[in-house]
């Protein structure tokens, strides 16, 4: 997981910034945002998954 990544993350779920903003800082749509939020998601789960098992 990318820090980019990781801010998407934290900005559209925990600060709850609008993602049209987020869409318009990077110049791509905001359908464009969400795919990359979403997988941003799966990579973050699938990490903690990882630290979960190596406990």
């Amino acid at each position: 997981m990318s820090v980019a990544e990781a801010r998407l993350i934290a900005r559209s779920r925990l600060r709850r910034e609008p993602m049209q903003r987020l869409a318009d800082e990077q110049g791509v749509s905001v359908r464009c945002v969400y795919r990359h939020r979403a997988a941003a998601g799966k990579y973050l789960a699938a990490y903690l998954r990882q630290q979960l098992r190596t406990e």
